[in-house]
């Protein structure tokens, strides 16, 4: 990582809405530069412009941002999957306390 990255981390960080970040891991890159024109477009309405723009003017690529975004989804698909597992969980260990008594 050069010095542009390090004197930047705490953009990079405001704009993922995270810890300090770096360049996007190696498979989020292939995923991004496999992505079909509008599936990137998709991706940027998704992910918002603004966050987009932060991250080019930031110094990014464009395909860079696609993959920070990329892997940004992922991580929130997790922490939601997570939450859900708990919920269940939980509503599994209610309904059994309920049905046994």
């Amino acid at each position: 990582m050069n010095d542009f990255y390090t004197e930047h981390a705490a953009v990079f960080s405001m704009v993922m809405g995270r810890g300090t970040i770096g360049l996007p891991k190696g498979e989020y890159l292939k995923k991004a530069s496999a992505l079909s024109e509008s599936a990137a477009k998709d991706l940027a309405l998704r992910i918002g412009r603004h966050f987009s723009d932060e991250l080019t003017t930031a110094g990014f690529q464009d395909i860079e941002a696609l993959a920070l975004a990329l892997e940004r989804e992922d991580e929130q698909l997790n922490e939601w999957r997570l939450a859900l597992a708990k919920i269940r969980a939980e509503s599994r260990r209610k309904s059994h306390k309920t049905n046994s008594g």
